[in-house]
């Protein structure tokens, strides 16, 4: 028997993309095997190799991961280059769901660490490079379609056909489909209910960079001043600058913990610091304070107290590829120069000129379609995240609730603040919490108090929506210290016993810890 994916490839369309227009036919057919199941794929769908991976094998690409379960890994292209695996769970493993997992950077490369994390809890799970490859320092250089790939296409692409693969492989639909990233994988979650409302019932997207252009502007403008003023302060000096603050601030939330509650109420400036030059606070009082671009206009919030600055200067290598994604976003896109020379950037020119490129943003808040259908969507940051601030994570939230009011957006929308977090991950902090990151990114458990993909699970089947999970700070592979992360705008306050035990804590709205 062959199943037949292309049959299950429904008409799909959305702002600037028409995979089927109605009445039209269902694309020409290939067969693949995957794993000893026979199907047929669109024929702008191939399967490059599918490979049986059994329990406790290695795994090509994870070092030291052992899968307790046997799937099926497939390797394939939809269209011309864009790369994508699926992860397939022996039949009877299966849950009934299906994973996307976003791609952060300038993606190019597959998010194997959640799809991993996938197997191992039942998912059909799946990830796209955008169509292009990290090794290609020049990828944007390339064909005018990566653009559009990259900002928002390859991932819907990634949904419609993955999901048709899982139908016929396995004889049935998922259940639920949810899509979990971080950092530029939060861009791609956002992109997918604010764009593709179907795609995706559940999105978890961490520090999701809902306005990445100008995100963007801010860092290849902050490595500009670093360059300009090389040796004035060095990443040691830079933390001083954010210790200070956090020894300023973190005593006023009512428990001297190493941590502020909420950066946006702490009153600090460089200027207090009596160990630094005037020079060293005219640049660190600029670079924390809002950017603005040539004519006055603003660019964005500023920087947090507390939040620490990497004093790196142009140009500067970018993982997973070569250079900076402000550098390639704005050299290749606008510009079509891989020699481009960041030092030329001109905020009022540059940044509107990208939009003409791709979009970027994902800051919509008419998320109608989305709601409608019942979709659910979690969103989480570190409160110390140097790359992508927090703030406009924040302000996003408040514009759902200006549009749906704070009930309404209640009923399908929660975000998480970590303090001390850094980006996505790090700090030193209480960091794991089952968002993006794979295995490594669970915490504690996978109940649905310690773990935002269980919590989704249960939002979806009819659960309550989380009200705090519990994040988890880990040495040696043993939790040394655990917190409560709250439900915004609720916060965290002390109610007695040792601070290092989630326990000790309780959510309440406003107030101190």
């Amino acid at each position: 028997m062959i199943r037949t994916a292309a049959a299950l490839i429904l008409t799909a369309s959305a702002t600037g993309v028409a995979l089927l227009p109605p009445g039209s036919a269902v694309p020409a057919l290939r067969e693949a095997e995957l794993c000893g199941t026979k199907i047929t794929l669109p024929a702008d769908t191939r399967v490059t190799r599918a490979t049986r991976i059994a329990a406790d094998a290695a795994v090509a690409g994870l070092p030291g991961y052992r899968p307790s379960r046997t799937f099926c890994r497939v390797e394939g292209v939809i269209e011309t280059e864009i790369g994508f695996e699926l992860w397939l769970p022996e039949g009877p493993a299966w849950n009934r769901r299906f994973l996307g997992a976003g791609v952060g950077g300038q993606a190019g490369s597959i998010a194997v660490r959640d799809l991993a994390r996938g197997v191992e809890r039942g998912y059909a799970a799946a990830s796209t490079d955008t169509g292009h490859k990290a090794a290609d320092e020049n990828w944007l250089l390339g064909s005018r379609e990566r653009a559009v790939n990259y900002a928002e296409r390859g991932n819907h692409l990634l949904a419609i056909r993955a999901k048709a693969i899982t139908t016929a492989y396995y004889g049935a639909r998922p259940r639920k489909a949810i899509f979990i990233g971080c950092s530029g994988g939060g861009r791609q979650a956002m992109t997918q209910l604010q764009r593709f409302p179907r795609d995706y019932d559940g999105i978890i997207a961490g520090a999701p960079g809902v306005n990445t252009p100008a995100m963007s502007a801010r860092r290849l403008w902050e490595m500009i001043q670093h360059d300009r003023h090389k040796g004035l302060l060095d990443a040691a000096g830079w933390k001083r600058i954010a210790d200070a603050a956090v020894a300023k601030c973190d005593p006023e939330d009512g428990l001297t913990d190493g941590l502020i509650e909420d950066p946006r109420q702490c009153r600090f400036t460089p200027a207090e610091m009596p160990d630094l030059s005037p020079a060293q606070v005219t640049l660190a009082t600029r670079l924390y304070a809002p950017l603005h671009d040539e004519n006055g206009k603003r660019i964005d919030p500023g920087i947090l107290p507390g939040t620490p600055i990497s004093p790196v200067a142009v140009p500067e290598p970018f993982t997973p590829g070569p250079k900076y994604l402000a550098t390639v976003l704005f050299g290749q896109g606008i510009y079509r120069d891989a020699n481009w020379e960041p030092r030329n950037f001109v905020i009022a020119r540059d940044l509107p000129a990208i939009d003409k490129v791709m979009n970027l943003h994902a800051d919509d808040p008419r998320i109608d379609p989305f709601v409608k259908r019942g979709g659910k969507l979690i969103l989480y940051h570190g409160w110390a995240d140097a790359l992508v601030a927090a703030v406009p994570t924040i302000d996003y939230y408040q514009t759902l609730e200006q549009r749906f009011g704070r009930a309404g957006v209640r009923g399908f929308a929660r975000l998480f603040l970590m303090p001390g977090m850094d980006h996505c991950r790090g700090g030193g902090v209480p960091d794991r919490f089952g968002g993006a990151g794979g295995l490594d990114g669970e915490g504690i458990s996978r109940a649905a108090g310690d773990d935002l993909l269980t919590a989704m699970e249960q939002w979806l089947d009819g659960g309550p929506p989380p009200a705090q999970v519990r994040t988890a700070q880990f040495k040696d592979g043993k939790p040394v210290r655990t917190r409560p992360a709250c439900a915004f705008p609720s916060r965290v306050r002390y109610v007695g016993g040792p601070v290092e035990h989630a326990e000790s804590y309780t959510c309440a709205s406003g107030g101190r810890k």
